[in-house]
């Protein structure tokens, strides 16, 4: 019989699919429980139906998994932002290592043709954020937004995977509409406004006083080296991973020294930088200025003189490679999370580097791009998950795409 909303029912939890709901069905139909584990037997109530599937919340855990323990967040399920805290860390990284490689058999159609190598888990698992991005709560301070209901903010304390433990439930400073960004350097808080649509509305200022900071750049220290940037541009919010993450792109882009690297959404240069040193020449390319600017910055200071960034779209910027007929051996790519443009894609293919660097926090529509690479003669040779965000859904990739001789030349 089908499952009718408001219905509670009993269901054997037997997978976790990405996104972070556990999976398990009831009368032949599917349905889809938060915040359970596979081998679990729950009481859940159904809410809502879409197409053939069912979705529930969670009233009861009948039997508990092995892997569950206590989350440390006292909104945890209240906020929308973890997925995980209920499951252990080694369990965390088996779900999402299982669940790319069911992308890469269901989504891409890959099978088991790609090497899925070992997911590379988080030095830390909690206060590894640099930063967050606050609502404004309706009374005297901030906080997140609660769990499907994007609209409606609950009050923070604290937030245990922000580096800082802050209160945030008075915090008067404000600017009606807007969202307050806090970020993190070496433990020195930064802030400044921003509006719903991303774009910047404030200078920085100090988190305690409010006061102006007259100097806006930030910087991180990683692996040996000082990356610099300014408080607006981005940076991977989780830098105890980044000396493993450089590691590991540069195994996979084995370069040799008289290559010339494209860096392509380059943002500062972290992987650029950090792989210059073993090649002839390194090109950048990002579309925010002030990134570029410090990428720029950042070469000058780290005495490398083989290194060259623009500020363009990709698009434009790979175009004018293609027409002055540039060579490129190796190509890394970090795209925005909706991945590449077709005429990312196509130029790419045209400029047929050797190796492909894919670097992706967006698993679906890498899939989308790892299928036309393969259709332009390039042999998907491997994939290495990397847990940049632990206790949420989210994760990170690097993947290898090794030309093949004789692969098409031509495609557009």
């Amino acid at each position: 019989m089908k499952p009718q909303p408001g219905q509670q029912v009993e269901i054997a939890i037997t997978d976790v699919a990405y996104g972070g709901d556990g999976v398990g069905r009831v009368d032949g139909f599917v349905v889809f429980v938060p915040f359970t584990l596979a081998g679990e037997t729950v009481r859940a109530t159904i809410r809502r139906r879409k197409k053939q599937c069912f979705f529930a919340e969670l009233d009861e855990i009948v039997t508990p998994s092995a892997h569950r323990v206590v989350p440390r967040c006292q909104y945890y399920q209240l906020c929308g932002g973890c997925q995980y805290q209920h499951a252990s860390y080694d369990e965390q990284l088996r779900i999402k290592t299982k669940q790319l490689r069911d992308m890469l058999a269901h989504l891409g159609g890959f099978g088991g043709s790609v090497a899925v190598l070992p997911m590379e888990g988080s030095p830390r698992q909690w206060r590894f954020r640099n930063r967050i991005d606050l609502h404004p709560d309706g009374s005297d301070g901030y906080g997140f937004c609660i769990r499907n209901r994007s609209r409606q903010v609950f009050t923070l304390h604290d937030c245990p995977l922000f580096e800082l433990e802050r209160d945030f439930s008075d915090y008067p400073l404000r600017k009606p509409g807007h969202l307050l960004v806090v970020r993190t350097h070496s433990g020195r808080p930064y802030c400044y406004f921003k509006t719903d649509h991303n774009e910047v509305a404030s200078g920085p200022f100090d988190l305690d006083s409010g006061g102006p900071l007259d100097d806006d750049v930030m910087w991180f220290d990683i692996d040996g080296k000082r990356f610099s940037l300014r408080y607006q541009d981005f940076f991977q919010v989780n830098r105890w991973v980044l000396p493993v993450f450089i590691e590991r792109v540069r195994e996979v882009a084995a370069l040799h020294h008289g290559d010339t690297l494209l860096d392509v959404y380059c943002g500062t240069g972290l992987f650029g930088l950090s792989l210059a040193g073993e090649c002839a020449r390194v090109l950048g390319v990002e579309a925010l200025a002030s990134s570029i600017e410090a990428a720029r910055a950042n070469s000058r200071a780290l005495g490398i003189t083989n290194a060259s960034f623009t500020a363009a779209p990709a698009e434009e910027y790979l175009h004018a490679l293609v027409v002055q007929g540039a060579k490129a051996d190796v190509c890394i790519v970090d795209p925005p999370r909706n991945g590449l443009t077709n005429k990312v894609v196509s130029c790419l293919k045209k400029l047929r580097p050797r190796t492909l660097v894919y670097i992706s926090c967006g698993p679906d529509t890498f899939m989308r791009d790892a299928r036309k690479f393969v259709e332009a003669g390039y042999a998907f040779e491997s994939v290495r998950p990397l847990d940049l965000f632990p206790q949420t859904k989210h994760f990170e990739l690097v993947a290898r795409f090794a030309r093949q001789e004789g692969g098409d030349e031509t495609a557009h």
